[in-house]
């Protein structure tokens, strides 16, 4: 059954003030869990006697080049605290030439087969860069050739959709390698006034049954800014998911 969690990097500035009371109000909501990008000082074991006790899962945790490099042994023992094993690259600099981006690849690929002979999952997650094409093709293309044991991908819709992708058509393609996505919304393309989702233009009515469709196990709503209560705006997107999660496929 699919599930519907929070990338809490949406509400990172609250989770810095007030971390245990953050999560305390996604699951009240009515989350089933969280993605995480950072435990704010914490350690592993107290941050899973919190989401036990409010009934949050962990659906995996981001993390950037320069910590996969150096902390893997430290992320690895944190995962396996945290009851997930699910480790993401959640960012790379935007390749701006085919050369540029055939070296992301290779960089993307080594850190995999570290990431995975450390006994965990290693996922990508793409911004608007990895689509744009090259004389190679994108970036994504390049990684959705990899074998599918070696990577699997949290697509973003939003940020897909906003590079002119079609997300249900992406969706198709990485059928069954996309077990995590992110649902973020945006009013219009090219602008980054990032909203709640249901209350922009990427369509999430279809989006959300394609994603059903194609075996997603996660949907991770995501809002990179907020206006206003930051839980407020989750609480409207998660009110519209479940709105689009009983719309026919």
């Amino acid at each position: 059954m699919t599930q519907v969690g929070l990338m809490l990097y949406t509400l990172r500035e609250e989770c810095a003030d007030d971390f245990e009371g953050v999560l305390r109000g996604v699951a009240e909501v009515g989350y089933d869990g969280v993605e995480l990008f950072d435990l704010h000082g914490f350690a592993a074991a107290e941050v899973r006697s919190w989401l036990d006790g409010l009934g949050l899962a962990v659906a995996g945790r981001h993390a950037g080049l320069d910590a996969l490099d150096t902390s893997l042994p430290e992320l690895a023992a944190e995962l396996s605290v945290l009851g997930s094993d699910r480790l993401v690259l959640s960012w790379i600099e935007p390749p701006t030439s085919d050369t540029e981006a055939r070296a992301a690849v290779e960089t993307i690929a080594a850190v995999a087969q570290r990431v995975n002979a450390a006994g965990l999952r290693f996922g990508f997650h793409n911004h608007w860069a990895e689509l744009e094409r090259f004389e190679g093709g994108s970036v994504l293309d390049s990684l959705l050739a990899l074998p599918a044991n070696d990577i699997w991908f949290e697509l973003d819709l939003g940020w897909a959709w906003d590079a002119g992708v079609d997300p249900v058509e992406l969706l198709e393609r990485a059928r069954g390698r996309s077990p995590l996505v992110h649902v973020k919304d945006l009013r219009a393309r090219g602008t980054r006034e990032f909203c709640p989702v249901g209350d922009g233009a990427v369509g999430y009515d279809r989006v959300v049954p394609a994603a059903l469709a194609a075996g997603v196990e996660w949907l991770l709503v995501e809002q990179d800014e907020t206006e206003g209560s930051g839980l407020d705006a989750v609480k409207r997107s998660f009110d519209a998911v479940q709105r689009f999660l009983k719309v026919p496929a």
